[in-house]
């Protein structure tokens, strides 16, 4: 086709146009666009756009909820377990972990403390000294202060008091004091043989005879372990007065 014959074709096509028509759809094209851009493209972007998880440890279920649906996401509490450090009631772990980026509307799975496990303090009174420590491992409890005295009922190295008192409610770790009988008091009272042994089983065994311990003198020694009795003050077989004073050396380090 010859140039002159396009140009005429092209003049006689656009010539047919209805251009009020075609502004028209160019009109609603370019609305429609503009709706897009600006108001559900936005829209869209920040449905999906990613948000800092917040840190809800420590906090209470109620107030960690609050946190979490303010920043456009949900709680879900996914279960509970016992804590010894937190109250019942409070968020032991979240997940994700804090900080880390997620998009709006994510779930966030948290557990709640049950706080310290709690039981019923076992019996210790009538046991011996070795079975009640046994007891309270067996039991995760602690113990604390051991203390020696007589007891008129219960034989020497048998418990003869505890606090707390079987029947009490305890938790995990608590800690319990004890009174061992040293037994009836004897009628004569013979200083009893302690070089060799332990400091805390020379004053056991000077407090089971009767006799009182008197000055706790400290001999370097690299020969024995620290702690170890090296001479008492008076001679083992020696039959004294009631509450006589016994004097020991106890081996130190070097």
């Amino acid at each position: 086709m010859k140039y002159h014959e396009l140009v005429e074709k092209v003049k006689t096509i656009l010539a047919g146009i209805h251009w009020r028509r075609v502004g028209k759809v160019a009109a609603i094209i370019v609305v429609a666009y503009l709706i897009f851009d600006n108001l559900l493209m936005p829209l869209y972007t920040r449905q999906y756009q990613a948000v800092p998880v917040p840190n809800v440890h420590l906090k209470s279920l109620d107030e960690a909820e609050k946190i979490i649906k303010r920043s456009g996401l949900r709680m879900v509490k996914e279960g509970e377990k016992f804590d010894e450090s937190l109250p019942a009631g409070r968020i032991v772990f979240q997940n994700p972990e804090a900080s880390a980026k997620v998009k709006k509307g994510r779930r966030i799975y948290v557990t709640v403390s049950k706080g310290a496990r709690s039981f019923t303090m076992p019996k210790l009174v009538g046991l011996a000294l070795r079975d009640a420590k046994f007891v309270l491992q067996d039991h995760e409890l602690s113990l604390g202060l051991t203390t020696y005295r007589r007891d008129p009922f219960l034989p020497d190295g048998v418990v003869c008091d505890q606090s707390p008192a079987s029947g009490t409610i305890v938790g995990v770790n608590s800690r319990v004091d004890i009174a061992v009988s040293l037994g009836v008091e004897p009628t004569e009272f013979i200083v009893p043989d302690i070089v060799g042994k332990s400091e805390e089983e020379a004053l056991i065994a000077l407090q089971k005879a009767g006799l009182t311990v008197g000055a706790i003198a400290r001999q370097a020694t690299d020969q024995l372990l620290p702690n170890t009795v090296i001479s008492q003050s008076k001679e083992a077989g020696l039959e004294v007065a009631k509450g006589d004073t016994v004097h020991i050396v106890v081996s130190a380090l070097p």
